[in-house]
């Protein structure tokens, strides 16, 4: 859903040692997508879940070079 906001691939490939780094590496390329995503202090927004290789993690979780990071976005309505 987040990748269509933006008309982005969904999968992306990022640089990065934590969720934090890989975040920062995909906002450079996609600059529409950090306000989905972090609040204006950088702490991922509470509608926000983050996982790493299927762990739900934060922005200081380590990721790997073979990591697969995750960001779903909730969605609501009726």
């Amino acid at each position: 859903m987040l990748a269509d906001t933006v008309n982005l691939e969904p999968t992306q490939e990022v640089s990065g040692g934590t969720v934090a780094e890989a975040l920062e590496h995909l906002f450079r390329r996609e600059p529409g997508l950090r306000n989905h995503i972090v609040d204006e202090t950088g702490e991922i927004r509470p509608h926000v879940s983050v996982f790493v290789d299927g762990t739900q993690s934060g922005r200081e979780t380590p990721v790997g070079s073979d990591s697969e990071i995750r960001v779903l976005h909730a969605v609501s309505g009726g």
